[in-house]
């Protein structure tokens, strides 16, 4: 199960890892970004096993509560897949424009324009 949910930890992490508490964030960044195990974490910051367990699983609902009401990492990736949609778009308009240089040109500057965008 770890495998699955981890990219999506860390994202949640990314976008609301400052509302969690210092040892909720270190404890999620550790277990899902570092890929230590619970006895590693625990050893680390000389707390239990248990209690690690217990503070990632809380960490891991309150991420999962904020996003049920925020949506910042559905919106995100709504925007990245928007963002694709408009690339590939103007990809087929540049293909198309064929000996239209001035045309094909401001495409082509549209779209580094949105490659930039880095979403």
């Amino acid at each position: 199960m770890r495998l699955e949910e981890a990219p999506r930890m860390i994202m949640l992490h990314d976008f609301y890892g400052g509302l969690l508490t210092d040892r909720q964030q270190k404890i999620v960044a550790s277990y899902y970004g570092d890929d230590m195990s619970l006895s590693e974490i625990a050893e680390e910051m000389g707390i239990s096993r248990q209690g690690v367990h217990d503070a990632l699983r809380k960490a891991a609902a309150a991420l999962e509560e904020y996003e049920a009401k925020l949506r910042l990492l559905g919106k995100f990736r709504s925007a990245e897949a928007a963002v694709d949609a408009v690339k590939r778009e103007l990809d087929g308009l540049i293909g198309e424009a064929g000996g239209h240089e001035a045309f094909r040109a401001r495409l082509s500057a549209v779209r580094n324009i949105i490659e930039d965008l880095e979403i």
